[in-house]
């Protein structure tokens, strides 16, 4: 049998007029609009559907797919910024993930720290070597400043800071008294503000804001 095209059957080659795609409309429609194939089919869609096709007809339909395009387009754009946005919230939480285990790890190899903390409205002065451990059992709303230094030094500043000690509550407790609060705000500056994960009584938002109103003053 000699090899050719395929045989097949007449009624096969025969096809409904009406079942046919009738593309383009140019008569009706810009050929050169991005959406002309698009819109054309969706014309077609309406002619098999029995509308009759007129230019108003093919109007809408520009109007309707330039829409439909533009509101596709709006809510791809807004899930790739939200993808990005949370792509980048993750990468800060890692960034300060790593900075605090960095300080973390800086201070466990320290030969001694003086510590300023708050609690509640009173600034405690004191010292360590393990502050992580120590800041977990004090439990601060919020670690000031820090130092590096030793018994000797914290005496220094408990002598230093003995007219706005807090009698009422212990030796290491201080009221926030000028020279205190120009103190840590120049320890901060030179060292940077302290990253050291501790447990604490009250939410992250609210220490912020508890040290930002306390640096003000």
């Amino acid at each position: 049998m000699s090899q050719g095209r395929p045989f097949i059957p007449a009624h096969e080659h025969q096809r409904n007029e009406g079942d046919r795609i009738r593309l383009p409309y140019r008569h009706l429609l810009d050929p050169q609009d991005p959406l002309y194939y698009e819109i054309s089919l969706h014309l077609e869609m309406q002619r098999r559907a029995g509308v009759e096709i007129d230019q108003t007809v093919a109007d809408n339909a520009v109007k309707f797919i330039h829409w439909k395009n533009d509101e596709v387009k709006s809510s791809e754009d807004k899930r790739r910024e939200f993808q990005a946005k949370q792509a980048q919230e993750a990468l800060n939480e890692i960034e300060a993930w790593k900075a605090r285990r960095i300080a973390a790890e800086h201070w466990k190899k320290s030969p001694g720290i003086v510590y300023y903390i708050l609690r509640g409205s009173l600034i405690k002065i004191g010292t360590t070597t393990r502050p992580r451990q120590r800041f977990d059992s004090l439990m601060p709303d919020a670690v000031l400043a820090i130092e590096s230094g030793d018994k000797e030094l914290e005496h220094l500043r408990h002598v230093q800071f003995e007219p706005i000690r807090d009698r009422n509550v212990g030796r290491e407790y201080f009221n926030p008294g000028p020279e205190l609060i120009a103190l840590i705000r120049q320890l901060r500056e030179e060292g940077g503000v302290p990253h050291i994960p501790h447990a604490s009584l009250v939410s992250r938002e609210a220490a912020e804001a508890a040290v930002e109103e306390l640096l003000a003053l």
